[in-house]
């Protein structure tokens, strides 16, 4: 299930470059592809958590620091939604922050997987 979360995070990871790519070239994002970027990152965030309660006794503390970090990114990731989505532009340097705070969460989550596995 980890392995599954680690190939959603990673198309999420890839949608957000796209994102970032369009309006950095000031070219207009759609809301849908904002809103599915961040609902897929709630559905990897679940596949998580539930990977890591089926696994509890052979699940690794990296695991679990995974699941806080991911629940971390996507609570500040909707805070930056939230200010889109009422109008306001988001500053590019908290975008890039929420990009390198999941990159950086990305490699905790492979981490965990190759200590676990």
């Amino acid at each position: 299930m980890q392995f599954l979360a680690l190939i959603v995070f990673l198309i999420v990871a890839f949608c957000g470059v796209y994102i970032v790519k369009r309006r950095k070239s000031n070219k207009k994002v759609n809301r849908l592809l904002i809103s599915a970027h961040g609902l897929t990152g709630v559905v990897g965030l679940i596949l998580l958590i539930i990977g890591q309660f089926r696994g509890w006794y052979w699940s690794s503390n990296w695991g679990w620091i995974s699941v806080l970090l991911f629940t971390t990114l996507l609570v500040f990731g909707f805070m930056a939604f939230g200010k889109w989505f009422k109008g306001r532009k988001t500053p590019f340097l908290l975008i890039m922050f929420h990009g390198a705070f999941a990159s950086m969460c990305i490699g905790v989550l492979t981490y965990s997987l190759i200590m676990v596995n």
